[in-house]
């Protein structure tokens, strides 16, 4: 006979002895708890996580990419030691942080904005996601995009910025569709980068083109 009452010792124990006067053997089990069921919701980066285009925040709002062929793990140990020995030329969050101690950067809260396995579209995605971003306390810019690509895409917090209505403005809210818009572009510009190689030069190379 299988019975199931997690938490209830008196009931089980009244049962087994009424149960036992009638020679009814019962053999009780340890039922699984919910916790242990349905697995957490919560969104954790797996540390060991390699090949990827990563985002970090500061405290004072602004907020680091770059981008790894390791693991995200190994790279943010890079920026806490050369933050702890000051090496602000070997890394900007260390440049970022080291002068103010204000600035603290939560490593917990590690957000990655793509999974790319090979090299150039990686650094081509970590470079439209630093110009999408104009937040962000990047040295420097990534992989040098064709400045027309520059020009034609804003970037997706300008957006939305002149998206948002006025309080006095009667039309709906258009910066979803803008934003919509904006994630398009920016995916046609990786599409179209992410599908060529550089030359030695350091050209980029159509597809057919290549050897």
């Amino acid at each position: 006979m299988a019975y199931a009452n997690p938490g209830a010792t008196r009931v089980t124990d009244k049962l087994k002895k009424t149960l036992s006067k009638k020679n009814i053997g019962v053999r009780f089990r340890i039922v699984k708890k919910i916790q242990q069921v349905f697995p957490s919701n919560k969104d954790t980066v797996p540390r060991l996580l390699t090949k990827c285009v990563y985002e970090l925040k500061c405290t004072c709002g602004k907020s680091y990419i770059g981008q790894t062929g390791r693991s995200i793990q190994c790279r943010i140990k890079e920026h806490q030691r050369h933050t702890r020995l000051g090496n602000t030329d070997k890394s900007t969050i260390a440049e970022h942080v080291h002068p103010n101690e204000n600035h603290k950067i939560d490593y917990g809260n590690i957000r990655v904005l793509d999974k790319t396995t090979r090299y150039y579209p990686r650094i081509i995605r970590e470079s439209l996601e630093i110009m999408k971003n104009n937040n962000n306390f990047n040295r420097e810019d990534g992989y040098r995009l064709s400045n027309t690509w520059r020009l034609a895409i804003p970037r997706t917090s300008d957006l939305e910025c002149h998206g948002q209505p006025s309080s006095t403005d009667v039309q709906p809210n258009i910066a979803e569709p803008r934003l919509k818009c904006i994630g398009y572009m920016y995916d046609l510009v990786f599409r179209y980068y992410a599908n060529q190689q550089p030359r030695p030069n350091g050209v980029m190379v159509e597809d057919e083109q290549r050897a």
